[in-house]
C-alpha cells in the first residue's frame, strides 16, 4: 500500500518536505544580510541535514529518526531563518505558521493525487519534487511583494494575529489524521478543502483590511505632510532672507571698507591695506556660495540641506544648472528636492561616516533632470507601484509626495536600488 513501503522513501520524503517548507519560509522572507552570505549559510544547513539525517537513520532507524527530526532539523532550520530575517518574533511566528499551513496542503494534495492516479512512491516524489519548486517561486513571483509591503504597515498586533494560522494549522492536522489518515477517509477530503476555501478567505480579509487602513493613513500623512511642508519652506525661506538681508548690509558696508583701505594706502601702509581686501573678499565669496540658484524658496531648501549634510559629515558632490523659470510651480518642487534630500540625508545617516555620500545633479537640456543618489544599508524594498517601502512608522511618505507631484504634472520619476546606491530621478 501507498502508506506502507520503504524506510528509506519516508526518509527522503521528510527530508524533502522540511527543505521545501523552509525554502516556502525563505521566499517570503525579507533577510537583514546580503545576498551571498544568505545562500552560504542555507548551503551549510542543507549540508547539515543531509549528514544529520544519514547519521540518525543509521544509528537509530527510521522510527528514531522520525522522533528526533522535528528537534534536529525543523525547528534548528526555522530558528536559522529567524536568525537571518528581519521579521519580529511574532511577525515571524505568523509567517512561519503561515507557510507551514501552506506546505501541508501541498503536500496532502500531492499525496492524494498519487494515492487515486498511480499510488507509486516514485511518482510520489516526482511530484514533490516538480511542486514545491514552481509553489516556492510562485510566491516569490508574485505573493513575496505583497506580503512585505503590507506586513511593514502594522508594527504591533502581530501576536494576536499568528493566532490564527497557529489554530488553522492544528485544525487542518486534525481533519487530515483523525480519526485516521485523509487517504483512508474519503469523506474527510472535502472537509479538508472546503477549509482551504475558509482559509483563503480568512486570510483575504486580513490582507484586505490592512490595506484599507494603508491607504486610511496614507490619506492622512499626505494631509499633515503639506502643512508640514509648508512650514518646513516657509521657515526655511525666512532663514534665508535673513541671511540675504545679512549679505545686502555688508556690500552695503564694503563702500566703508574701501574708504579705510584707500586711507591705508594713502599712508603707506600697503601690506595692511591688502590684508584688509583680502578678509573683505573672503567675506564677500562666503556669502554668494549660499546662492545656489534664483529661486528663493529653492534656494532655502538647498542651502538648508547641503548644511544639514555637511553636519552630518555626509560627502557631497554636487552638479547644478538650474534654469531661472519652470514649467511647474517652484514650491512644489522645492517640495520634492526637500523630500529627495531628506530620505538621502536619512539613509545616509545609518553607514559609517566614511561611507556616507550623497550625489545631486541637474542639468537643463535635452530636458531638464534632476538626480539625487546615496549610498545606503541594509534592503530596499518596493511597492508593487515601485515605490519604496519602509517599515518604520512616518516613514515613506516623501517617496509617495514625489510620486504624487509627478504624476500630477505628468512629469516622469524613478527610484532605483542597486549595488549600495539609491537614486530617485525626475526628468520633465
Amino acid at each position: 500500500m501507498f502508506l506502507e513501503n520503504s524506510d528509506f522513501y519516508f526518509t527522503l520524503r521528510v527530508v524533502i518536505l522540511t527543505l521545501a517548507s523552509l525554502g516556502m519560509m525563505c521566499s517570503v522572507s525579507e533577510f537583514k544580510y546580503k545576498t551571498k552570505k544568505v545562500a552560504c549559510m542555507l548551503i551549510l544547513f542543507l549540508l547539515y541535514t543531509l549528514l544529520m539525517t544519514g547519521v540518525l537513520v543509521y544509528f537509530f532507524g527510521y522510527l528514531g529518526f522520525l522522533r528526533i527530526a522535528l528537534l534536529v532539523i525543523s525547528v534548528p532550520g526555522s530558528l536559522l531563518i529567524y536568525w537571518l530575517d528581519t521579521n519580529s518574533p511574532a511577525k515571524a511566528v505568523f509567517h512561519y505558521t503561515t507557510q507551514l499551513l501552506f506546505s501541508f496542503y501541498v503536500v496532502l494534495t500531492v499525496g492524494l493525487v498519487n494515492a487515486y492516479l498511480w499510488n507509486r512512491i516514485t511518482i510520489d516524489l516526482i511530484l514533490l519534487a516538480v511542486t514545491y519548486p514552481l509553489v516556492i517561486l510562485f510566491e516569490y513571483r508574485f505573493l513575496r511583494r505583497r506580503f512585505l509591503r503590507l506586513s511593514a504597515i502594522v508594527e504591533h498586533g502581530w501576536g494576536i494575529l499568528s493566532l490564527i494560522p497557529c489554530s488553522l494549522l492544528l485544525l487542518t492536522a486534525a481533519i487530515a489524521f483523525y480519526p485516521v489518515h485523509i487517504l483512508k477517509n474519503p469523506s474527510a477530503v472535502m472537509i479538508f478543502y472546503l477549509l482551504a476555501v475558509v482559509i483563503i478567505t480568512i486570510y483575504f480579509t486580513i490582507f484586505r483590511y490592512l490595506s484599507i487602513q494603508y491607504h486610511l493613513q496614507l490619506s492622512k500623512h499626505n494631509m499633515e505632510l503639506l502643512e508640514l511642508q509648508v512650514n518646513n519652506l516657509t521657515e526655511k525661506l525666512s532663514e534665508n532672507e535673513t541671511a540675504a538681508e545679512t549679505s545686502r548690509i555688508e556690500r552695503h558696508d564694503t563702500r566703508h571698507h574701501f574708504q579705510v583701505t584707500a586711507s591705508l594706502m594713502e599712508n603707506g601702509d600697503t601690506h595692511a591695506a591688502l590684508e584688509y581686501i583680502h578678509t573683505i573678499l573672503a567675506q564677500v565669496h562666503e556669502s554668494d556660495q549660499m546662492r545656489y540658484c534664483t529661486n528663493p524658496v529653492l534656494n532655502a531648501v538647498l542651502s538648508a540641506y547641503f548644511g544639514q549634510a555637511k553636519k552630518e559629515h555626509i560627502r557631497l558632490e554636487t552638479s547644478l544648472s538650474i534654469p531661472e523659470s519652470f514649467p511647474v510651480d517652484m514650491m512644489e518642487f522645492s517640495t520634492v528636492v526637500a523630500n529627495a534630500l531628506e530620505n538621502a540625508i536619512t539613509a545616509c545617516r545609518g553607514l559609517p561616516e566614511a561611507e556616507r555620500k550623497i550625489v545631486i545633479k541637474c542639468i537643463q537640456k535635452p530636458s531638464f533632470m534632476l538626480e539625487i543618489a546615496n549610498t545606503y544599508a541594509g534592503t530596499v524594498l518596493f511597492s508593487e507601484d515601485q515605490l519604496p517601502v519602509s517599515g518604520k512608522n512616518g516613514h515613506g511618505i516623501g517617496s509617495r509626495s514625489i510620486a504624487a507631484f509627478c504624476k500630477k504634472y505628468d512629469v516622469f520619476y524613478s527610484f532605483h536600488a542597486e549595488n549600495g546606491w539609491f537614486t530617485v530621478k525626475v526628468v520633465m
